[in-house]
């Protein structure tokens, strides 16, 4: 049955989010209520089949699949704009770095 390794997936991802709220707030809150939200949709399928008959979705699998493509490109945008912010900095720093030594050359 998979409903077992799923839900003990998510109880792992919960619990794991729990305990990274201090480095990150808003996962540290965010993954355990996905991950319980996850539970429940395991445990009780009918309920997603219930919210994609309200939005006018053919199968509660679907929805959440929809569900899932917009998160993980909304991920996909935070880390990226991340990764662009650590390149500025680096860049930066670098640049710095290369004036102190050139300075430092030059005294």
């Amino acid at each position: 049955m998979i409903a077992i390794p799923l839900i003990l997936a998510l109880a792992f991802f919960a619990f794991y989010g729990w305990r990274q709220r201090r480095v990150s707030p808003a996962i540290g809150f965010a993954m355990p209520l996905v991950s319980l939200l996850g539970i429940a949709l395991v445990l009780r399928p009918h309920w997603a089949q219930r919210a994609a008959d309200l939005l006018g979705i053919g199968r509660g699998a679907d929805l959440v699949l929809y569900l899932w493509t917009v998160a993980s490109l909304l991920l996909l945008a935070n880390l990226h704009f991340r990764m662009r912010a650590q390149s500025a900095v680096i860049t930066t720093l670098a640049r710095e770095l290369a004036i102190l030594e050139a300075r430092q050359r030059n005294e």
